[in-house]
């Protein structure tokens, strides 16, 4: 026998999560072996307010510029922590240290 779509209220809302995570900005760190050749890490007394561009993956990669901390950093590269609108846990992420400016 066929399924009777006129009484599937499951699928719907699986097929709407579904697009949505589809949409979900998820934010890309460097990989371990790019921060091993970055440098000798260097984690922050206090947390230092930076502007910066960090690769974000959609159904693509888009480099999104967000406020952040840089909570430790390498001679090439910046830990950050923020959390990102629409969210209650914070983010973190490695990114070259080209891509952060401190804020004023």
């Amino acid at each position: 026998m066929g399924q009777n779509r006129r009484y599937d209220m499951v699928t719907p809302d699986i097929e709407r999560a579904a697009r949505r995570l589809e949409r979900t900005a998820i934010p890309l760190s460097l990989g371990s072996e790019q921060l091993d050749t970055s440098g000798q890490r260097v984690d922050a007394a206090d947390p230092v307010p930076v502007t910066a561009w960090v690769p974000h993956q959609v159904s693509y990669t888009e480099q999104v510029r967000v406020e952040a901390e840089a909570i430790a950093w390498t001679q090439k590269a910046a830990l950050l922590r923020w959390t990102p609108q629409g969210r209650s846990t914070p983010s973190h992420v490695w990114v070259w240290a080209d891509a952060v400016t401190r804020s004023p």
